[in-house]
């Protein structure tokens, strides 16, 4: 049911915004970023459930809780940075939106490198024990 609240929330937004355009553009800025900011509380809203089926999945297999740590935390700046660069952009700063996602490119590809390394740290153990 959450799902056509969010919706229904999205495309009265954006109906009103339109509308609101003719009179006070900004108007239609903010009623964007408020819908916009809406939406994201019902985003987080979910991440119970998800958390519980990944806590599930490390119960099944032997991984390390750091990686599922790191995995998260990845996922996490990948919407946040998603939501904000997609606000930027409605409001029509498309220059600031590039940097944003610039920024959380590079801050997943600082998390992720441990997790390269240590990989490819597997990987060489196991052609030096080959050898």
């Amino acid at each position: 049911m959450e799902v056509m609240t969010v919706g229904i929330l999205g495309i009265a937004a954006v109906l009103l915004a339109t509308q609101l355009k003719s009179v006070r553009s900004e108007y239609g800025t903010y009623l964007i970023l408020a819908a916009g900011i809406l939406i994201a509380f019902y985003t987080v809203s979910r991440w119970g459930t998800v958390l519980q089926m990944l806590k599930q999945c490390t119960e099944w297999l032997p991984v390390d809780r750091v990686y599922v740590s790191t995995l998260l935390k990845m996922i996490g700046i990948a919407y946040t940075i998603q939501l904000c660069a997609g606000l930027c952009k409605d409001a029509g700063y498309s220059a600031i939106a590039g940097q944003i996602e610039t920024f959380g490119k590079l801050t997943i590809l600082s998390l992720s490198l441990p997790v390269v390394l240590a990989l490819l740290d597997t990987v060489h153990v196991f052609l030096q024990e080959g050898l």
